[in-house]
């Protein structure tokens, strides 16, 4: 995963979506530490960025980091259909955890990158995404030692795309196939969840 201007996810989304330039938000994050201004409204006012683009950002934000609940561990749904991506976050928190929901792979890269110290305890990603292949991305994931250890459920209409990932080495915790049952996911989450504590305590 490439290095970036170490900011928080809204930097990280502007930076994803092509917005604004390394440089452009490395001055504004200067002048915000000065002058305590939020971050979208300097960039705006340098003209790197129209005020439609910091609204987007701002909507993306909010559904990357889910609601707001202390205690609770914290996932990453990546799904390209806003409507499964949202039935999927909804199954989850319906199941006690905080969700956040990525519709494509620029944003589940930004806030993994995000300089708020908010990483996911485990992905559910969908591998054909319209960015980047989603099979690429386990193998970013796997390739940073950041974030390689953090467990990743694959789930796809597409079979084949098993074999690609044994194929290619990665690790994968789980391969669910779409349309997968509430339960069946809820299920898989938590027995996942369970191994890597486990693993954790060896």
């Amino acid at each position: 995963m490439p290095e970036q201007v170490p900011c928080v996810l809204l930097g990280q989304l502007l930076l994803a979506y092509g917005v604004v330039t390394p440089d452009q938000l490395e001055m504004a994050l200067t002048r915000q530490e000065v002058s305590g201004e939020p971050l979208g409204e300097i960039l705006v006012e340098m003209g790197a960025a129209q005020r439609e683009q910091i609204e987007r950002a701002l909507r993306a934000q909010v559904r990357l980091r889910g609601k707001s609940s202390h205690g609770r561990t914290f996932l990453m749904v990546v799904d390209d259909e806003p409507e499964i991506g949202a039935i999927l976050g909804e199954i989850l928190e319906g199941a006690g955890y905080r969700v956040g929901v990525a519709e494509n792979l620029a944003e589940a890269r930004a806030a993994l990158q995000a300089g708020d110290g908010v990483r996911p305890t485990l992905i559910v990603l969908d591998i054909g995404l319209p960015d980047a292949s989603g099979i690429d991305f386990l193998e970013e994931i796997r390739g940073d030692p950041r974030i390689s250890s953090t467990p990743v459920i694959v789930l796809t209409g597409e079979p084949a795309f098993e074999a690609e990932i044994e194929e290619r080495g990665l690790a994968l915790e789980r391969f669910l196939s779409k349309p997968v049952a509430a339960r069946e996911l809820v299920e898989a989450v938590g027995a996942v969840l369970a191994e890597s504590r486990q693993k954790a305590r060896v």
